[in-house]
C-alpha cells in the first residue's frame, strides 16, 4: 500500500529478509500526461521524486535491527483554478526483524513521518503508523506472510490486514513477492542482466494543508491511487539496477477535506462513518511513467 506509497507506505521494508535480498538505496522519478479535471478542460500532471534509505545492522545471528529514512515530494494541482501544490514527506522508521525457528520469522516496524504542503514538524503534520509482518517459511523457494498494518491518517485510523507469499523458481528466472493489498511484484529474467515485471501500488497517503489553497482554514488531501505498472529492469552493476516503468493509475484521487471532517475508522479500504464533504474537483486516471534507481545487497 504504497505510496500506497508507494508508498505507500510507496512502501519501505515489506521486501526485507523474507527473501534473499534487501534494497538499501532507492531514487524513483514519476511523471504523467496532463490529467484533465472533471467537467472542465482545465489539467494537471503528476510529478514526484522520492527517496528511500535503509539500514539494518545485524545484532545477532536471530535478530537485525532495521533503520531507515524517507522523503517523497508530489508536485500536482489539486482544484481547477489552483496553482500546483508541493506535498512533502519525510519519515524514520526502525525495527527489528527476529527469527524465531527455521519456520517462522518475524518483522516488527515502528514509522513516524511529517506530511504536509509545508513541512513543520508539528502535531498536526505528524503521524504514526506500526507494521507487524509474520513470515512462515515452507520451503527455500516458498514463503508466506501475515500481517497487519496500522496508521495514524489525517482523517482517522486505518488498519490493513496483510496477507502475502515469496517464492522463487528453481532457476532464478522467475520471482513473484506480494503484501497484499499493499504492494504485488512477479518479475521473469529474460537475460542474464535483464528482468520484465509487472508490480501493483495499492497504499494511499494523507497531508496536512496549512492553506487549504488559498484559504485560511486548515484542511488536508487524501491520496489514493492504485497503479499496475510494467517494468524492465537492467542490472547495471553487481548491486545497481534501473527500472524503467509504465502503468496506468486507478481510482486515483487527492481529495481534500476539512482538517476537523474525519471517519469513525478504515479497514483497507472501507471506511466506516465517511459523512465527509470533498473541497476540490476530481481529476481523472491516466498512465505512470517513472524511472527508479536502486542499489540492493544480495545474501546468496
Amino acid at each position: 500500500m504504497k505510496y500506497l506509497l508507494i508508498i505507500v507506505f510507496s512502501f519501505i521494508l515489506f521486501e526485507g529478509f523474507s527473501q534473499n535480498y534487501f534494497d538499501v538505496v532507492n531514487a524513483t522519478y514519476t511523471n504523467t500526461f496532463p490529467n484533465k479535471f472533471e467537467n472542465s478542460e482545465a489539467s494537471t500532471t503528476v510529478e514526484e521524486l522520492a527517496f528511500e534509505l535503509n539500514f539494518p545492522v545485524v545484532l545477532n545471528d536471530k535478530t537485525v535491527l532495521l533503520t531507515g529514512l524517507y522523503a517523497n515530494q508530489t508536485n500536482v494541482k489539486l482544484d481547477v483554478l489552483a496553482s500546483k501544490e508541493a506535498l512533502n514527506v519525510i519519515g524514520l522508521n526502525v525495527g527489528i526483524n527476529r527469527t524465531f525457528n527455521e519456520a517462522w520469522s518475524a518483522t516488527f516496524m515502528v514509522f513516524s513521518k511529517s506530511a504536509a504542503n509545508v513541512i513543520r514538524f508539528s502535531n498536526n503534520d505528524m503521524q504514526w503508523a506500526f507494521l507487524a509482518l509474520f513470515t512462515n517459511k515452507k520451503r527455500s523457494d516458498l514463503k508466506y506472510r501475515y500481517g497487519i498494518y496500522a496508521n495514524t491518517e489525517q482523517y482517522g485510523l486505518i488498519i490493513v490486514p496483510i496477507l502475502g507469499m515469496y517464492y522463487v523458481s528453481k532457476n532464478k528466472t522467475f520471482e513473484a513477492n506480494l503484501n497484499l493489498p499493499i504492494t504485488g511484484d512477479i518479475n521473469y529474467k529474460i537475460a542474464p542482466k535483464s528482468w520484465v515485471g509487472l508490480r501493483f501500488d495499492g497504499l494511499g497517503t494523507t497531508y496536512n494543508l496549512h492553506n487549504k489553497m488559498n484559504n485560511s482554514n486548515s484542511a488536508y488531501v487524501s491520496k489514493t491511487s492504485n497503479e499496475l505498472i510494467s517494468y524492465l529492469r537492467f542490472q547495471l552493476s553487481k548491486s545497481l539496477y534501473l527500472n524503467t516503468k509504465i502503468g496506468y493509475a486507478i481510482s486515483r484521487n487527492y481529495k481534500v477535506f476539512d482538517a476537523n471532517d474525519k471517519i469513525d475508522f478504515a479497514l483497507t479500504a472501507f471506511y466506516f462513518g465517511d459523512n465527509r464533504t470533498q473541497l476540490n474537483t476530481r481529476f481523472k486516471d491516466g498512465a505512470v511513467f517513472k524511472m527508479e534507481l536502486f542499489y540492493r545487497l544480495h545474501f546468496d
